[in-house]
């Protein structure tokens, strides 16, 4: 009875998970994506990491020195780990009114890295707020 009742739960919380990502059927609207994380993107296949993050962070209250330098790092940490970047997966797309999320897996030779980009409106453009930068998956679906 007692593992009913948590084979339950586990079901319940991975059901309210699924809906509340909006990744039901593992479905993703690349329609929603801002532009500038696919510019930024395309520039990363095309020109490396730095000038992909200078991308990301224009216009967004986070485009100082210090956040750029420590996300450049980031790039360069998993590149000499996993090898040179291939291309990306969209794995999730939300959005609302006030925001955006876009989760994406990056492939590199070696080993995938992921990044959550989470964006707010600003004069009517989507602008970066918010960025995770993870080595292992944590949302969105695996394709």
């Amino acid at each position: 009875m007692k593992t009913y009742r948590i084979m339950t739960l586990f079901i319940v919380g991975v059901l309210i998970c699924s809906i509340s990502w909006g990744v039901a059927g593992g479905s993703v609207d690349s329609s929603i994506v801002p532009k500038y994380v696919i510019n930024g993107l395309d520039v990363y296949a095309n020109s490396g990491y730095e000038p992909a993050v200078k991308i990301w962070f224009k216009e967004s209250p986070y485009s100082n020195a210090t956040t750029l330098a420590s996300n450049i790092a980031f790039f360069k940490n998993i590149e000499m780990l996993a090898g040179n970047y291939i291309s990306y997966d969209l794995l999730m797309t939300k959005e609302t009114n006030s925001s955006n999320v876009v989760y994406v897996r990056l492939n590199y030779e070696r080993l995938p890295g992921y990044v959550l980009f989470t964006s707010f409106k600003k004069d009517g453009n989507w602008v970066l707020s918010k960025v995770r930068l993870d080595r292992h998956q944590s949302f969105g679906t695996v394709q």
